[in-house]
Order: structure tokens, then sequence, then C-alpha cells
């Protein structure tokens, strides 16, 4: 098909995977393997010598792992477009690679169709990422989105209030809180209101577990 060709290298350690990737994306018409690396390494320099259009990468291979070498390709400027082909569905996971600059996710158990279909999607310039992947980006942002507004939280308590926080956890009442830092039970009181108001956590029992949790009783 000439200049129309979906020019691939397939980047995997395994050489039997490798295999049988290649032998799944050449039932394309119009698409060739120009490469095959077996580490991150080898997938960088090929990259750079056949210049392909697409370049499937496993995420775990010796050297340079998959999301170091898709880093590294848009580091440098490299528009080849990148597909991760992994065994791992894991939100992390995923999220590194789309921050990485991957064009798309797929898992290792898709069928042959869907693999030969990711292809073609990111070499039209579309992004393609499996169901299971999708949600998985979803589960990922929202728990980021969660540890952050968490954060923000925490660093919203005064030194006074952190310091009622961790008594309250070691199950101080308010009296024997008030004495071991010489204020009133009732400023005490004010203290833990204010406590539970900004981490949104109505009871000692939750209040307890959240610093044990967050390691507030160590420092």
């Amino acid at each position: 098909m000439g200049d129309s060709r979906i020019r691939v290298v397939i980047a995997d350690d395994h050489t039997v995977v490798r295999q049988g990737i290649k032998g799944v994306l050449e039932e394309v018409d119009g698409l060739e393997i120009v490469g095959e690396a077996g580490d991150g390494d080898e997938a960088l320099k090929l990259v750079s010598e056949v210049d392909p259009d697409v370049v499937v990468l496993d995420v775990n291979m010796p050297g340079k792992t998959g999301l170091e070498v898709a880093k590294t390709l848009r580091d440098g400027g490299s528009g080849v477009r990148i597909l991760i082909l992994s065994m791992h569905d894991d939100p992390e996971y995923v999220l590194q690679a789309v921050r990485a600059g991957a064009d798309g996710y797929v898992l290792k158990d898709v069928a042959p169709a869907e693999l030969r279909d990711a292809v073609v999607a990111v070499h039209e310039g579309r992004e393609y990422f499996t169901a299971r992947v999708t949600q998985q980006i979803s589960v990922g942002l929202r728990q980021e989105i969660e540890e952050e507004q968490l954060r923000g939280r925490v660093e919203s308590l005064t030194r006074r209030e952190t310091e009622v926080l961790r008594l309250v956890a070691e199950g101080l009442t308010n009296r024997e809180i008030g004495d071991r830092l010489e204020i009133s039970p009732r400023t005490v009181e004010t203290h833990r209101e204010r406590v539970m108001g900004k981490l949104r956590i109505r009871t000692v029992a939750g209040l307890t577990r959240f610093v044990v949790e967050h390691g507030l009783d160590r420092e």
C-alpha cells in the first residue's frame, strides 16, 4: 500500500509474546512489523533507526520499562504513536502511562481483533483504551482527587488543632487534653469541633482511625 502502510515496532522481553503480537497484527492489511525489541534500550534504538508509525510497548521490560521508553520518546519530541500492552490494570499503572505520553493502553488478555483495532486507532491519531482500562483511569483520577482534597484538609489544621486531634485519638477527655495543653475544656471542645468539621469526621472512633491511617500519631 506504499506510503499508507502502518509501520510497527513491537517491544516485549518475551520472544513468544512478541511472535504472538506479530502474528495478530500482520492480519491487518497494509501493516508491517519493521522491528522487534527485547528491552527498553533496544526499543529506543530501534525506534530511532527505523522511524515507525506505532510502537507497541510492554510495561515491564529489562533496562528501561515501557513507561520510561514512552516518556523518553515524548520528551525527545518523537512523533511515533505509543500503545502500551500490559497485564496490569491497576489505576496507578494506567495513569502513569497516560502521563508518560501513551496514546493507548491495552491489556494482554484482549481479543486479537481489539489489539488490531487499537493499533489502527492510535495510528489514525485517536486514543485507545480498553473498557476496563478506561474504568481504571476513572478510579485512579477519583483517588487522586480524594487524596488531594484530604491533603488540603489536613494542611488546613492549625498546630493546636493537630495537637488536640492526636490527644483525642489517644482517648483523652476534654478536661485531660485541657490540662495537658494548659487550655480550658471548653476551648478543647471548640478545637475538636473545628477538626471534625475540617476532616468531615463526626466520631472519636473516626478521628482515631484517621490519625493512625495517616501516621499522625508518629509525628
